[in-house]
């Protein structure tokens, strides 16, 4: 396997560098012929042997300036300056120098154009010319291949942390999911233990709904699913709390769905249901915990709201409505509302998700 990723690694890199030395082999080709066309029509066709020698010395100029003398140039700030004025002068002296000696040979092979001395004024003008042409040219060749080197790095990191931030909340609403059944399980194996005894109807419906939450619990991961597959198991919680306490807990649970079809993230209706069970009172028949969903083709609603026990607090701070939230954020970015606190002495939670672009 190691050997495998190794040889994709490899071929990905070969692809890429194979691209790039394209890339620069067509940019010098187009601009070699635009110069050629250009020089001809001023002052006539030259020979091919002058453009191969001179576009040489050019290319390596090039290549030279913005690979070797700028990339050392910015590895120490304090001599940058220094270092770049000397190495820059050292480049046109050796540039002189190398132009002279293809001048020499050009001049002994018998060519016209380079029987004058090479120490003329307007020969020296366009010599220097043409090397700070080819350096500037490097300059801003280099300080745009870091600006798109720091861009795909950048790219990069934040790809990179939003691969983290998926990873995190995945994690933390798989230890919802697991935080979930423990709780139901130790309940629920206590009620049975009694029922099994004294009502061994109830304990068969106890084990039907625990094993429905448990089997929900084993599933696959996945970022979505089907509203309706969560409206199951908070049906089940209902009643395997309902059975524990003996069908005297006041919860109002309605549903009014036009698409059955819609899906949205998990566990979030899950924890808002826990949390009346946890946080709420439930003793009080004239204010009875509401649960309330519905949906549309276009958004979901998911309503919740109960009086709060002794340790209000608890319900104020709970963990699991700052997890909802970081996971709407993340996976319905602007396309959701989400409401909790107390209210005439209610606490409660109200959730809007708009899903035409999800």
């Amino acid at each position: 396997m190691p050997d495998l990723l190794y040889e994709i690694r490899l071929k990905n890199s070969l692809s890429n560098i194979r691209e790039a030395y394209g890339i620069h082999i067509l940019c010098w080709i187009i601009f070699i012929l635009y110069e050629m066309s250009m020089t001809t029509m001023i002052n006539g066709f030259r020979p091919f042997t002058i453009y191969v020698l001179f576009y040489i010395l050019n290319i390596s100029l090039f290549y030279f300036h913005s690979t070797v003398v700028l990339k050392k140039a910015f590895t120490n700030s304090i001599f940058t300056i220094l270092y770049i004025i000397l190495s820059t002068l050292l480049e046109l002296l050796s540039y002189f120098l190398l132009t002279y000696i293809i001048t020499v040979i050009l001049k002994k092979t018998g060519y016209q154009q380079y029987q004058t001395s090479f120490f003329t004024r307007l020969y020296m003008s366009v010599t220097l010319w043409r090397a700070i042409y080819f350096i500037s040219f490097a300059t801003g060749y280099y300080f745009l291949l870091r600006y798109f080197q720091r861009k795909k790095k950048m790219f990069q990191q934040d790809i990179e942390n939003e691969k983290l931030k998926n990873d995190v909340l995945r994690a933390e609403q798989d230890f919802l999911r697991a935080q979930i059944n423990p709780h139901l399980l130790f309940n629920t194996l206590s009620f049975i233990k009694y029922a099994a005894k004294k009502n061994p109807q109830e304990a068969d419906q106890a084990v039907m709904r625990l094993s429905g939450i448990m089997s929900f619990a084993l599933d696959s991961n996945t970022p979505t699913i089907k509203l309706t597959k969560e409206l199951e198991q908070v049906e089940n919680i209902i009643e395997l709390n309902q059975l524990r306490f003996n069908h005297k807990l006041n919860v109002r649970y309605s549903t009014e769905l036009e698409d059955n079809q819609v899906n949205i993230i998990p566990i979030v209706l899950l924890t808002l249901v826990e949390n009346i069970f946890k946080h709420g009172n439930l003793s009080d028949e004239s204010c009875p915990a509401e649960i309330c969903v519905k949906s549309a083709s276009d958004h979901i609603i998911l309503h919740t709201s109960n009086l709060p026990n002794r340790n209000s607090n608890a319900v104020i701070n709970n963990k699991g409505l700052l997890n909802i939230r970081m996971r709407l954020d993340q996976t319905y970015k602007n396309q959701y509302e989400f409401i909790h606190g107390m209210t005439d002495n209610l606490f409660k939670v109200y959730i809007k998700i708009k899903i035409q672009n999800n």
